[in-house]
């Protein structure tokens, strides 16, 4: 059981290896894109991801990634996934 919930873990589960924008974790955790960033929303307030802007070939582009405490986090889910 996860206090979590499994939407939020499925997303910082999948931005351990590397930073990713909104579709492509909507994608992978098969959730609306809109209700994607709802939860990116909620984990960037509580501090577990953070929020990259730049610009590349004249736009804007968003991507999400882990903070240290989402990183240890993750860690932390994925030990007690084998104890």
């Amino acid at each position: 059981m996860s206090l979590l919930g499994a939407t939020k873990e499925s997303i910082l589960r999948e931005l351990k290896e590397e930073p990713k924008h909104g579709y492509a974790i909507a994608d992978a955790v098969e959730i609306s894109s809109g209700g994607v960033y709802t939860h990116l929303q909620d984990l960037e307030e509580a501090g577990m991801v953070v929020v990259d802007e730049e610009e590349k070939e004249g736009r804007g582009v968003t991507t999400y990634r882990l903070t240290e405490a989402g990183e240890l986090l993750v860690e932390a889910l994925e030990k007690a996934d084998t104890a």
